[in-house]
């Protein structure tokens, strides 16, 4: 009677305990496929950022080679136009001597025309 009992109760702490186990190991799997849910949330964001950041890169480095051939154009247009701007073969007093003539032919042009 006594083997009979305690088989009994160990069959009883038995089932209590795989009924136990399993809850524990339902309640695991529901924490886990939350965990992994917002994992892959977290992934799928970093990605789109990520995937944002290489389109936001893309378009500054294309805007910047454009710059910079805007920039190299207008280098050399500067290059080229330096020595006309500088190197008249004039000096001050001509060149403002010069514009004082024209400056007075423009003005009698007026008076003719007017």
């Amino acid at each position: 009677d006594v083997m009979k009992s305690d088989f009994v109760r160990t069959i009883e702490e038995t089932k209590a305990a795989e009924a136990q186990a399993e809850k524990d190991h339902l309640e695991f799997m529901t924490e886990s496929g939350k965990s992994l849910a917002v994992a892959e949330e977290a992934k799928a964001q970093r990605k789109a950022q990520k995937e944002d950041a290489e389109d936001k890169f893309e378009e500054a480095e294309a805007n910047l080679d454009e710059q910079t051939g805007i920039l190299t154009t207008s280098l050399k247009e500067l290059l080229e136009l330096k020595p006309a701007c500088i190197d008249t073969g004039m000096s001050y007093e001509d060149r403002v001597a010069l514009r004082e003539e024209e400056i007075a032919a423009l003005k009698k042009a007026l008076c003719i025309l007017g």
